[in-house]
């Protein structure tokens, strides 16, 4: 599938809903949120012209994440510190969680959809309960900016971050503290971070040091490091598990094949040379 989407007036995420439909939001300084079919047709905006004015988006949207079971719901941060969830038949903001006191970087859902999980520029990570409504915060140990979090596919509570000092941690989110730290293990802000769609035991991130490291979380040390000629920006993992996606900040878009030591095996150019690429996504359809 190739299709070019163009949303608002500077495009910062774009998140792909992969069942039968292949529903793309995007998001940005427009202060709208954007769905688009496979093809790259517009499906519409939100908030329209005329609605409440509750729904309104005062602020630039940084993040914006699907729920895992139904396509119908979306939840978007940004600089407006209040995590938003969206009903996408209604187009309407139908829940607002607040806690953060800065710029949020960051959204998920746990693989249940039970759990909402947040952080922002301070280093705060907050769970939001969103049965029972309640949060629990938590902070990262050395208080670095948060860039990047995923969630395990298989665990409720397994959560993964990263930021601006290189450290990566995984968390089991019933406690208070990291279960497994790599302390500045990228020399540069850390900008991806995903879990084996095969294995909560591994995470992949990658760098504006050039780097790309896949930990196991049974040890102490990344088990690859694959350097690369330019920084990255976006990481993503395809749904079986055995391709890795990474982008850089010249618009090339690097595949690796991560069965045994991961290798590159091709490199595409997707944008200008000053380009970024923000946020990756892969779809590996049956």
């Amino acid at each position: 599938m190739v299709a070019d989407f163009y949303g608002g007036k500077i495009l910062l995420m774009v998140n792909l809903y992969v069942r039968a439909d292949l529903v793309v939001a995007s998001a940005g300084d427009d202060k709208k949120i954007s769905l688009w079919n496979k093809n790259g047709q517009s499906m519409g905006s939100f908030p329209s012209h005329g609605s409440d004015l509750a729904d309104d988006i005062e602020e630039s949207i940084n993040c914006i994440s699907f729920s895992n079971k139904s396509s119908r719901y979306l939840c978007s941060g940004g600089s407006g510190h209040i995590v938003k969830i969206w009903d996408l038949q209604r187009k309407r903001c139908i829940k607002r969680l607040s806690g953060h006191i800065d710029t949020i970087t960051g959204v998920m859902y746990n693989c249940k959809d039970e759990h909402l999980a947040s952080i922002n520029e301070k280093g705060d990570l907050i769970l939001h309960y969103l049965a029972s409504g309640t949060r629990a915060e938590l902070k990262d140990p050395n208080g670095q900016v948060l860039r990047v979090l995923d969630y395990s596919r298989f665990s409720r509570h397994l959560l993964s971050t990263a930021g601006d000092d290189g450290s990566v941690h995984i968390w089991d989110t019933t406690g208070r503290r990291p279960k497994v730290s790599w302390l500045k293990q990228h020399s540069a802000p850390t900008t991806g971070i995903c879990f084996s769609p095969s294995s909560d035991k591994i995470i992949v991130t990658v760098g504006l040091d050039k780097k790309l490291y896949m930990f196991d979380s049974g040890t102490k040390r990344p088990s690859y490091c694959m350097p690369f000629e330019a920084p990255f920006s976006s990481l993503a993992y395809c749904d079986d598990g055995n391709l890795l996606a990474a982008g850089t900040n010249n618009g090339r878009v690097v595949f690796y094949d991560v069965r045994g030591k991961p290798q590159p095996f091709t490199v595409l150019r997707a944008y200008s040379s000053s380009e970024s690429i923000y946020m990756l996504m892969i779809a590996c359809l049956s």
